[in-house]
């Protein structure tokens, strides 16, 4: 199997360098910087979202790491953010920001415009939390009281996202009204401990990443438990992604990459100078991101 990334080259052959994303090979500037970053997602047409919980905001990138738009700021109120911790740009035309300090998901059209707000916590699949959906349109703060730390939208339009105090998988349907709690199993094989990231694949599967656990949990469109994947331990496991048939496990200095066709398993270790937050694979390599910087590795040839 050709080698992904951070294996040693063959004798002979330097290795491909890192760069920093927006920069050519031999450019060292620092064109990209972050104060605290905590997720990256690409949308279909490679653009690039930052959750920088440092400055409360989400940084929209080009394909070439330049920045182009900067989302949010520090507040209450429609459109603001308090330490967002992930992105879901979705299928390009909306984006979902897990806004964990206020509580709540927002969404944004494709220009940034603010459409509306899931309140997260004890109100979950309450009539008050049915109702938020009509609120906050002009500005009016829209808030829960849990912390949603990691969001993502199926093809089916379905938003799932994770509340970290209770630990659980919450899930809205596509009239984005609250449908159940996922994850919270009786049988032990399928319980979520700490469940820190997810993915989806298409409207099939979701993979729920348990820190706790040390592992990564499959679980059916319904919510109910499938399998457990053969990974090592997972002890600092950060995020997940699921491209081209491909979940891609982030963990801080490695990653390993889940075949779904085949259930095979590659894991390649990582060299940056930080602890890697997050990794996302595109056509010709991969965006690796710490807390302060975004790289770009070129992918190695077949």
């Amino acid at each position: 199997m050709p080698a992904l990334f951070g294996t040693a080259p063959p004798a002979g052959e330097r290795p491909a360098p890192y760069r920093r994303a927006g920069a050519s090979p031999s450019d060292t500037l620092e064109q990209v910087r972050f104060q605290e970053a905590t997720d990256l997602a690409r949308d279909p047409r490679g653009r690039l979202y930052v959750a920088d919980a440092g400055r409360d905001a989400v940084v929209i990138l080009s394909p070439q790491g330049q920045e182009q738009t900067v989302l949010g700021g520090a507040g209450t109120r429609a459109g603001q953010f308090l330490d967002p911790m992930e992105v879901d740009p979705t299928n390009g035309q909306t984006l979902l920001v897990a806004d964990a300090g206020n509580g709540r998901l927002q969404r944004f059209s494709e220009e940034q415009q603010y459409l509306e707000s899931l309140p997260v916590g004890r109100d979950f699949g309450t009539e008050r939390n049915r109702r938020a959906l009509d609120d906050g349109r002009d500005g009016a703060d829209e808030r829960g009281d849990g912390r949603p730390i990691a969001v993502a939208s199926s093809v089916g339009n379905h938003t799932f996202a994770i509340d970290e105090g209770p630990g659980v998988v919450l899930k809205w349907d596509e009239q984005r009204r609250p449908e159940r709690i996922i994850g919270r199993q009786i049988q032990r094989r399928g319980r979520l401990e700490r469940p820190v990231a997810l993915a989806l694949q298409g409207s099939r599967r979701l993979y729920v990443a348990d820190r706790e656990r040390e592992a990564v949990l499959a679980y059916d469109r319904f919510g109910t438990f499938e399998r457990q994947l053969p990974t090592p331990p997972l002890p600092d496991v950060r995020a997940l992604t699921f491209r081209a048939g491909q979940l891609w496990i982030v963990c801080a200095d490695r990653v390993l990459v889940w075949h779904a066709a085949d259930r095979r398993l590659a894991e390649r270790p990582v060299d940056l100078p930080a602890p890697l937050v997050d990794a996302v694979p595109f056509a010709d390599g991969v965006y690796l991101l710490t807390r302060t910087r975004l790289w770009v590795r070129d992918a190695l040839p077949s």
